[in-house]
């Protein structure tokens, strides 16, 4: 579905928790975040479609990070000339041997409009979130959740205390939609303010 002029959300349920939600940003250059596993791909391929977005529209996909349900659907776009992008720091605990294409900087321009790239170590070492300003909102990988649930950090490479400073910079963006990578959008300043103290105050009892 089109959320706002030219971002689309691909968020999925029940059926599809092992595989992440995709947004796709529309612009002279056409961005997929998180693509997601395999399980979901023939689902997205048909929304996409759906929307007039075919496959080898996208130009460039970026990786909140390089866990299975977030980047296994990567080689879908790549076959047909999407190039890659990911924090560096990300490459350290893969599974995956994913070589990025293109540096990611701390902002990426898509055309008329950017992005601005935020690093937010916890869950994975390079774990990033991708805010546009222009909507006031952050697509978080999994950094939180709609019930205030941080994303894990019990996995190979995470670090609760990173997670609580990287929660604590994503709350600094006072943003209004929360893009998860899992479950519902999340709007409102006040309840999104609300459920970031939760995630931090879960994580200081680690």
């Amino acid at each position: 579905m089109e959320l706002f002029p030219g971002i689309h959300a691909y968020i999925w349920g029940p059926a599809f928790s092992d595989s992440s939600n995709t947004y796709i940003i529309r612009d002279s250059e056409c961005l997929i975040i998180d693509p997601g596993s395999y399980k979901s791909f023939t689902n997205l391929f048909g929304l996409m479609k759906n929307d007039g977005i075919e496959v080898s529209d996208i130009d460039l996909i970026l990786n909140t990070h390089l866990h299975k349900d977030h980047c296994e659907s990567n080689i879908m776009f790549m076959r047909r000339g999407a190039l890659l992008t990911f924090h560096e720091d990300e490459a350290k605990t893969s599974q995956f041997s994913y070589k990025a294409d293109r540096k990611l900087e701390k902002t990426l321009s898509l055309g008329k409009g950017e992005v601005e790239i935020v690093h937010l170590p916890g869950h994975t070492p390079g774990s990033v979130a991708v805010f546009i300003a222009e909507y006031s909102a952050l697509i978080t990988g999994d950094l939180i959740f709609e019930t205030g649930m941080p994303g894990r950090v019990d996995m190979y490479g995470g670090d609760a205390e990173e997670m609580i400073r990287s929660l604590e910079k994503a709350r600094s963006f006072d943003v209004n939609y929360i893009l998860p990578g899992h479950g519902r959008i999340l709007e409102g300043r006040k309840g999104i303010s609300a459920l970031f103290d939760k995630a931090i105050h879960i994580l200081s009892r680690y």
